[in-house]
């Protein structure tokens, strides 16, 4: 009996000690999970603003991790690395910029990162601006360096494929007028050459296989069609008047005419706008219409589709010059002969 009893009693110690085994387990386990859930979670106060990160290319994932922890959006760095590393997520992060709110958790921010969640921007690039102008724009909106992106605008691998490098070598800039005028979805985080890339690419799309196959079949390559639509893009104020100007330059080039277009002179001045002096003709430039033949080096302006198009299908005319009205249509008079030209000078500009 006694023997029975002393067996009954180990017996409910150790039910007694598995229990409380079990139970520190169990609280181990809670505290464990409580501290994982501390540490996997946004320092930032309930009802705080959200925090805006910008994720720059070239970053490693324990730059993320320090870039995120220093703006409040997660606690613990270290394990914002061990996470990326278990679900793969280390080079697959995306650059961009991303807005986190308060209460994510780190997997959360990590899930954005990975998904590319990123605040979007509207860039316009309207039609008839140079590369200048382009780069200008991005670093007024604060998307880039002005001085970056003209970098890249001497870069002839960025040119389309159907682009001969070669072609656009006396070029001020080789890009110019292949960064299609457009409206844009960017992110902050993108490169001055993403953004090139981009309008490059968008140029390559508008300027299809048919419009290659036009060009070839009036013996044009796509660098002169394009050059001499950034011609028309700047002297053409309406769509009726696009593939007349582009008719009356190709009927010049046909008999070796020299083409005399103000816009160019411009251009080899340095200047986007304004009248043409009688001392500007002097610019000694290969960009200057007024002093060589033929065409420029390059295009002087970035245009757009309607411009390309009246280039590809020019109308069916024999006129050799044309005078702005100055009438604030933006129109022009167009003449056959020179004697012609003269008396619409005289009518619409006095001299």
């Amino acid at each position: 009996m006694r023997a029975n009893l002393h067996q009954k009693t180990r017996k409910e110690k150790t039910g007694t000690d598995k229990l409380k085994a079990a139970g520190l387990i169990l609280f181990a386990c809670f505290l464990c999970l409580s501290c994982l859930t501390f540490a996997a979670s946004c320092p930032l106060p309930e009802g705080s603003d959200p925090v805006v990160v910008c994720v720059g290319a070239g970053l490693s994932t324990r730059d993320v991790a320090d870039l995120l922890a220093d703006a409040g959006v997660i606690r613990s760095s270290l394990l914002f690395r061990v996470l990326a590393r278990v679900s793969r997520a280390d080079g697959r992060m995306q650059v961009g910029e991303y807005k986190f709110e308060p209460g994510i958790f780190v997997w959360d921010a990590l899930r954005s990162l990975v998904e590319g969640r990123v605040i979007y921007y509207m860039l316009t690039v309207r039609e008839g601006l140079s590369v200048e102008q382009i780069a200008e724009l991005i670093e007024e909106r604060g998307f880039g360096s002005r001085d970056r992106f003209l970098e890249e605008a001497h870069n002839s691998s960025l040119l389309p494929e159907f682009v001969s490098p070669s072609d656009c070598s006396g070029a001020r800039y080789v890009l110019e007028g292949y960064l299609f005028p457009d409206t844009y979805s960017i992110t902050r985080g993108m490169s001055e050459k993403d953004l090139a890339v981009m309008m490059v690419s968008r140029f390559s799309q508008v300027f299809s296989e048919e419009l290659q196959n036009k060009a070839r079949a009036m013996n044009l390559t796509p660098h002169q069609v394009a050059t001499l639509a950034s011609i028309v893009e700047k002297e053409a104020c309406t769509q009726e008047e696009r593939p007349i100007i582009a008719a009356v330059y190709l009927n010049r080039l046909k008999i070796g005419m020299i083409l005399q277009a103000d816009p160019t002179v411009l251009y080899a001045l340095g200047k986007t706008h304004g009248n043409v002096l009688w001392k500007d003709l002097e610019v000694d430039s290969p960009y200057n219409t007024y002093k060589y033949a033929g065409l420029p080096p390059g295009p002087i302006s970035n245009f757009g589709k309607a411009c390309l198009d009246g280039v590809l299908n020019p109308d069916d005319i024999d006129y050799l010059y044309f005078v702005a009205k100055n009438d604030g249509t933006g129109t022009h008079a167009f003449a056959r002969t020179l004697a012609e030209h003269d008396r619409n000078r005289l009518t619409y500009q006095g001299n």
